[in-house]
């Protein structure tokens, strides 16, 4: 004759069991989704970087040759990481920035370096959605506490280099990120140059300092290694701003350059 009791017990611990399983799988399940969900974009980001780069080599840019042999001729090293900008700040001193052609009175000016100007600039690039963010200028970039406040507020313009207006090549940055993890906050200023991939050549960008609105065209837009600094270099003796953040997005394992050239 059977014992109820001991039937309960094994009842009981049967349903123990499976209750332990379920929970179990439903865990694993959990887990494997949150690391999805942070894998997943920063593969598709490389991925898209990759492809970004395979473009960059086949596509013929509308660009002058000579401008474009220009560019990638003027190569330099450093060492990547932490010392990115304290190595682009020591190349300040060997670029040559006296001079450059002012299209608005068509002469050539003496190039400024103002590292006192301290009023706030800002910028709209309206072919992908960038709208008036702030431009911290004369940034220390040496310093990575310091850059990385004026980041959380928008993009900076590196110290030592000209400020838009005052001729020369005037060096902006920011940051980048994958969109996904931000969602709903696509609009941050400190992740808006995450955008930065969607410009083309020949499109506009608008810089507003004091009272006046400074208008430049994209005339390069290129994929750097980490161990090129010819970004600081003046571009044809022209009047230019140089955009950069990291690439691919949220990675950061190369740069993304876009160059545009002051228009009247």
């Amino acid at each position: 004759m059977e014992n109820p009791d001991w039937n309960i017990q094994t009842e009981s611990q049967t349903k123990v069991k499976k209750t332990r399983i379920y929970i179990s799988v439903v865990l694993a399940v959990i887990g494997l989704v949150i690391i999805g969900s942070q894998v997943i974009p920063l593969a598709k980001s490389y991925i898209d970087g990759m492809i970004e780069q395979a473009r960059a080599d086949s596509k013929v840019e509308p660009v002058p040759e000579s401008y474009q042999t220009y560019i990638e001729s003027q190569l330099a090293y450093y060492d990547p990481g932490k010392s990115y900008f304290a190595n682009l700040s020591q190349q300040l001193g060997t670029i040559n920035t006296s001079q450059y052609y002012d299209p608005v009175t068509q002469t050539q000016k003496e190039v400024v370096i103002d590292k006192d100007y301290d009023k706030d600039m800002y910028i709209d690039i309206t072919s992908i959605g960038i709208s008036n963010i702030k431009i911290s200028p004369n940034v220390d970039s040496y310093n990575e506490k310091v850059y990385n406040q004026f980041l959380k507020q928008g993009l900076a313009h590196f110290k030592g280099t000209p400020l838009p207006g005052d001729g020369g090549n005037s060096f902006i940055y920011g940051h980048s990120a994958v969109e996904s993890f931000f969602d709903g906050h696509q609009n941050l200023p400190e992740t808006i140059f995450s955008r930065l991939g969607n410009i083309d050549i020949g499109q506009e960008v608008d810089i507003k300092k004091d009272d006046k609105v400074l208008k430049y065209i994209v005339r390069s837009k290129k994929i750097v290694s980490p161990d090129d600094f010819s970004i600081l270099e003046s571009q044809n003796n022209k009047e230019t701003i140089t955009m950069m953040t990291c690439w691919p997005l949220g990675i950061g394992t190369k740069r993304l350059v876009v160059i545009a050239e002051r228009e009247i």
